[in-house]
């Protein structure tokens, strides 16, 4: 009798603990059904007024205008460290230049403690990349192992796949396998142009080829032929519009004519920067500085426009391929970019600048209905957003809480109307990069810009709701002083913390040596393939 008790018990307690075990099993595949899938595309190289939708009318930009349509455009957003590789570390980390340590363009640890891919990951996502990641050493003079011979998986960070395209002198990738394949003894630049080149040419090869196809077809691709139960996130790094500008010929001709914006300059990039002539534009053109003239500019420009509206136009087979597939209200994209590029503004190149055309990027949200947000959209916000609130983001949407040692925040909250809390001011700044005096730091509350160059102690003060191409240095005149000094004040609390050299008996510091890191660079993850810097 009591056997058989013990039996008839034990037979209750299987009987539960299965139910518990399916009803939690079904639980977590419900949460994980209700995540959205994620897809983040993110460029090279694309300054934030280039779109249609920030009233670009000289630039075709239609499949973004949409995404803008459908969701919100930041009219003030920004990466606070804008070259490549810090901007980088602010995407992996969600946190401030200071605080995931690197301050210029060197190199991105091998990991950080918690990183975009892999945080993602935790939570159910299944991670896949394509395009130029460029988490991994870029070569050069100081790398110890050939690049052929680096070890991709070191550099995924978190990523369950990548397929990359890095540019040229990358010989380890997919892109360049594929190429291989396909123009069996051809090299994949067939253009000559530098990869820093200002000048621009026509795409040597059919079109099917190009590195923007290529990129935005594995992502095509791999949302076509996915059958996971977990959520995705997809990366869609595209090279261009960074140089070289490798259009199609069919782009060229669309900006041919067409009006476009010259270059702004002001009374003070004419004087520090206006006299610096190219000598011989037979050669390669790729100097960060100097008046290269109002027809090499043009030119410039018409090649990075039509790199810009091919790319535009992938970004929309992209978004085809979800609504074919039936995912697109179940799918949280934004677009951004690492940073911009002067173009000839102020007589200044490529990036690194805290000004506007260099420092300003994209971004543009368009959230599911999936998410349930009861919210208008084609939003345009001004609130300061910035690289680093992108993680934050992506983590609110998927349902998890933003860790507080982040320093972003989410962009979904502003949708949703949650504004009291969104910072006012917004803090940048980039090591020494080009040259010497390109050093500096900057504050800005999206009127007023306050940049300090930290090797010669010069100030400038834009107000850039009255003056947006920063031509009217402000600082230096006598109605401005108080709002200067201001702003001054405002950076040396901002500082403090940090001492010497940044903050000296109370004023701010000038110094001759190169900061490429803060202290919260995490040195044990340094790449080893890379002398020290």
């Amino acid at each position: 009798m009591i056997l058989k008790q013990v039996t008839y018990t034990a037979h209750w307690i299987v009987m539960i603990l299965g139910f518990l075990m399916f009803t939690g099993f079904s639980c977590s595949q419900k949460k994980m059904a209700e995540k959205p899938n994620i897809l983040f595309i993110f460029p090279d190289q694309w300054r934030s007024d280039f779109i249609g939708a920030k009233g670009g009318e000289f630039v075709h930009t239609p499949n973004i205008d949409r995404l803008a349509s459908e969701g919100v455009l930041f009219t003030r957003s920004y990466a606070a460290t804008p070259t490549c590789l810090p901007a980088r570390a602010t995407l992996l980390t969600g946190m401030a230049p200071w605080n995931h340590g690197l301050l210029a363009y060197a190199p991105i640890p091998t990991r950080y403690k918690n990183e975009m891919p892999q945080l993602l990951k935790d939570e159910g996502y299944y991670t896949f990349a394509t395009g130029k990641l460029h988490f991994k050493p870029i070569g050069g003079p100081k790398l110890k192992i050939p690049t052929d011979e680096l070890d991709n998986s070191k550099f995924m960070h978190g990523f369950d796949e990548i397929r990359l395209c890095e540019g040229w002198g990358h010989p380890q990738n997919a892109y360049n396998e594929w190429f291989a394949e396909q123009a069996p003894g051809r090299p994949e630049d067939g253009t000559g142009l530098g990869s820093t080149d200002h000048r621009g040419g026509v795409y040597a090869y059919d079109e099917k080829l190009h590195p923007t196809t290529w990129t935005a077809n594995e992502a095509i691709q791999f949302i076509k032929d996915y059958d996971r139960e977990n959520p995705f996130f997809v990366k869609v790094a595209f090279h261009r519009p960074h140089p070289p500008f490798d259009p199609p010929q069919r782009w060229l001709d669309f900006y041919k004519g067409r009006e476009i914006p010259g270059a702004v300059t002001g009374e003070w990039s004419i004087e520090k920067y206006g006299e610096e002539q190219v000598p011989d534009m037979s050669k390669q053109v790729n100097s960060p500085r100097g008046n290269f003239g109002d027809q090499f500019v043009r030119e410039s420009r018409e090649s990075y426009l039509a790199a810009i509206s091919f790319l535009d136009e992938q970004i929309g087979l992209i978004i085809k391929t979800l609504e074919d597939k039936g995912v697109l209200e179940n799918t949280l994209i934004v677009l951004s970019s690492d940073h911009g590029d002067m173009m000839g503004d102020h007589h200044l190149w490529r990036k690194s600048f805290p000004y506007e055309a260099s420092a300003g990027v994209p971004m543009v949200m368009r959230w599911p209905e999936s998410l349930k947000i009861d919210a208008d959209r084609g939003q345009v916000l001004e609130e300061i957003v910035e690289l680093r609130d992108i993680l934050p983001t992506f983590l609110d949407a998927s349902g998890t809480t933003v860790p507080d040692y982040m320093d972003g925040m989410s962009m979904l909250d502003l949708v949703r109307g949650k504004k009291d809390k969104w910072r006012k001011v917004l803090d940048m700044e980039h090591g020494r990069c080009y040259w010497k005096e390109n050093s500096w730091t900057g504050l800005t509350d999206a009127q007023f810009k306050y940049i300090y160059f930290n090797a010669t102690g010069e100030e400038q003060l834009f107000d850039l709701k009255a003056d947006p191409g920063e031509q009217h240095n402000l600082a230096g005149l006598p109605e401005y002083e108080a709002t200067l000094k201001t702003w001054r004040d405002q950076m040396i609390n901002h500082l403090t913390e940090r001492g010497e050299p940044w903050v000296v008996d109370g004023q701010l510091g000038t110094w001759d040596e190169v900061i490429n890191f803060s202290p919260n660079y995490p040195m044990e993850y340094y790449p080893e393939e890379i002398e020290g810097s």
